[in-house]
């Protein structure tokens, strides 16, 4: 079989074939034409996943394999693919970043996303060599592009996120203060409640990846309200994907912003308490996360006292209140599940942060348990 652009496609398909046998032969000739062509091997993944003509799961197939070329977690592996990246004809590398960036505009879900995930890649690889720099402005011009495209716009905003993550895996300052803010900005706006569903996710979990680069952002009342009131406003929406992303939104500005929390400690308890009370496991979780890392923030804090960000005791204040609601969790047992079950639950959540609390108010937690209902003393011991 050759392995030119042509035929790529059969390649790519029979390496998705349910028999073992013809899976394996596809697979060895990928192996084989990366490692004798692999300009030609590049250019026929990135022709593959931007020809709208092409099968999805083709065209998806070879946007997984590009990233798995791009990227790899052994660090000399890595190393290695992004040098060998950075060797190609620059003329082509423009080929294949305009081929994924015209992806992002691609009618099958799928594809949109993988295309996304592969620009991150690039990016990841580039921008800290100053490369594609207009990367950023183009994914905030196709965001602003009138009259929107929800799809489109869902790939962009997933781009930007996945970039986000990329860069915050990189030690020194890629992305600009400019850049941070104009990111921001587009991803609170896909945040709001007029987006549909799926661009509201894409920009939430945008947001998760790129809040540890929004200190600036933070240290502005009007932007930091602007930015609590869409994460607080996902944590109510009807799409439970949106409120989980919105909840795990929250405890990472816990982490990351816990001196900037005191005006909304208000809110937040009302809709931790009401999500672990009324809302889905997965959402409750969540919101028993927000609490466990309030408490671990408390506890250094405590342990380790710094004049430059002082405690703030939101423990202190919200445990009488909480600590019932945590002890109803720990009643939330499946039917059947044994007590030394190790599978990751409510009850065991809400006992990991019982058990927090008491690490930050010490033996003050001792009677608020006690004046709680007996079953869930019981429930308490159980664990």
């Amino acid at each position: 079989m050759a392995t030119g652009v042509m035929d790529i496609t059969e390649i790519l398909s029979s390496a998705q074939h349910m028999d073992a046998g013809i899976r394996s032969t596809a697979e060895q000739h990928l192996k084989h034409f990366q490692e004798q062509n692999f300009p030609g091997f590049v250019a026929s993944l990135s022709a593959e996943l931007s020809n709208n003509a092409k099968p999805a799961d083709s065209r998806r197939l070879a946007g997984l394999i590009m990233k798995n070329v791009l990227d790899a977690k052994d660090d000399a592996r890595k190393r290695e693919l992004q040098t060998r990246w950075v060797g190609l004809d620059p003329a082509l590398r423009q080929h294949v970043r305009d081929a994924l960036l015209a992806t992002l505009h691609a009618e099958v879900p799928d594809v949109r996303h993988t295309a996304a995930m592969v620009v991150a890649k690039v990016a990841a690889i580039e921008l800290v060599r100053k490369e594609w720099q207009t990367l950023i402005e183009t994914l905030l011009t196709t965001m602003g592009a009138q009259p929107p495209v929800p799809g489109t716009r869902t790939a962009t905003l997933q781009a930007m996120g996945y970039v986000c993550e990329e860069m915050a895996q990189i030690k020194e300052q890629v992305l600009s203060p400019q850049e941070v803010n104009m990111i921001l900005t587009a991803v609170v706006a896909g945040m709001s409640a007029s987006e549909p569903d799926e661009s509201r996710l894409a920009a939430t979990t945008a947001l998760c990846n790129a809040i540890e680069f929004a200190e600036h952002n933070f240290e502005n009342n009007q932007e930091r309200d602007m930015v609590m009131q869409v994460v607080c406003q996902g944590t109510v929406s009807s799409e439970i994907r949106i409120r989980v992303a919105a909840f795990e939104c929250l405890h990472e500005i816990a982490a990351m912003y816990y001196s900037k929390l005191p005006p909304y400690m208000t809110e937040l308890y009302n809709i931790t308490v009401r999500a672990m009370r009324e809302d889905q496991e997965d959402v409750a979780l969540q919101a028993i996360e927000f609490w466990s890392t309030i408490c671990d923030t408390e506890v250094d804090l405590i342990e380790e006292p710094s004049p430059e960000e002082p405690c703030h005791h939101f423990m202190r204040a919200a445990c009488p209140h909480l600590t019932p609601v945590l002890l109803e969790q720990l009643t939330k047992q499946e039917e059947g599940q044994e007590q030394d079950d190790t599978g990751w639950g409510l009850s065991m959540a809400a006992g990991t942060c019982l058990g927090l609390c008491a690490r930050v108010v010490a033996d003050d937690i001792v009677p608020l348990v006690r004046a709680s209902d007996r079953s869930y003393c019981s429930a308490a011991c159980v664990q």
